[in-house]
């Protein structure tokens, strides 16, 4: 019997590939929880930084003073999307509740006239 140890070297690579890259999927969804903050403080960070530039720029100020104003601007934006954000969604779940009766009737309606 001939062995072909290419093949099975192949094999064991790809089988490994396999093995770890699903390990590795399963500790980041395990791991998301810690470092979510990290990679969202991130990704301000990276769109921040082209306006403290530019602040910096025209203002002739320095980078801290800049970045100063530029994050409390941010933060003050993301504060009032989160605020209307929460107002929408308690202003439609109070809508919902004021039609729930009537949904459940057309519910029930349907259920009654499908199942005669």
């Amino acid at each position: 019997m001939v062995v072909d140890v290419g093949y099975i070297k192949k094999v064991t690579k790809r089988l490994l590939t396999l093995f770890l890259t699903l390990i590795g999927i399963y500790l980041a969804f395990k791991m998301a929880v810690f470092y979510m903050p990290f990679l969202i403080a991130f990704i301000i960070a990276l769109m921040v930084e082209p306006l403290i530039k530019m602040l910096s720029k025209k203002t002739k100020l320095e980078r801290k003073p800049c970045a100063i104003i530029v994050l409390v601007i941010v933060f003050a934006i993301i504060v009032g999307l989160l605020i209307w954000g929460i107002g929408a969604i308690i202003d439609e779940g109070m809508s919902l509740l004021k039609m729930l009766n009537n949904y459940v009737g057309d519910g029930y309606r349907l259920y009654n006239e499908l199942n005669r």
